[in-house]
């Protein structure tokens, strides 16, 4: 301020506004308790997110049969097994000795068992229907081509009383990520 003459504003009330505008401007934009609410969101976002990563739910292959009766190697006496037919894409998944729930009827009684043996050759629905004589609805249990599944039911299952019987089958072929169900995020995770 070298000449005063020109100068329309005061000294003092000059001084102050530079003083005021070397300060810095702090912008208050959300207020302070809006903050803890936003972290807080925030980890229980981060914290739901690794949960699902670490949750695993188990991955299964289904498909429907009949309750058959076999005899037993002596031929004295008989028990019953379920002849499951699955897609030939379902068969890579699956192998003897995994454990099976059935649910069979209306009811949906539940029966347990572990796979016996599945048959190497995949088989046309009319070989299958002709081989396990199956008729009226049953019939439509084979849709297509299938592998044949034979599960050895547990011996304290009551299943002499359901020989014939239609049932579904759940076997677990494994577990994924609760995560992955997320659309998109499947081909990413795997």
């Amino acid at each position: 301020m070298a000449s005063t003459k020109n100068n329309i504003f005061r000294e003092d009330a000059y001084k102050r506004y530079l003083q005021r505008q070397e300060q810095g401007i702090v912008l208050r934009l959300v207020a302070p308790p809006t903050w803890i609410f936003l972290w807080l969101l925030l980890v229980l976002f981060l914290g739901a997110t690794i949960l699902a990563w670490l949750v695993r739910l188990p991955v299964f292959v289904t498909g429907q049969g009949i309750l058959i009766q076999q005899e037993t190697a002596n031929e004295k006496s008989q028990y019953v097994s379920a002849a499951l037919f699955l897609a030939s894409i379902k068969q890579t998944h699956i192998h003897p000795g995994q454990p099976t729930e059935l649910s069979v009827g209306s009811t949906a009684t539940p029966l347990h068992g572990t796979i016996d043996h599945i048959e190497a050759h995949t088989e046309s629905p009319l070989n299958i229907r002709t081989r396990f004589g199956l008729q009226g609805e049953n019939t439509q249990l084979v849709s297509g081509p299938s592998v044949v599944v034979i599960i050895r039911l547990e011996p304290e299952a009551s299943g002499n009383l359901y020989a014939g019987s239609a049932f579904s089958a759940r076997i677990q072929v494994g577990s994924q990520s609760a995560l992955s169900l997320l659309p998109g995020l499947n081909q990413i995770l795997t």
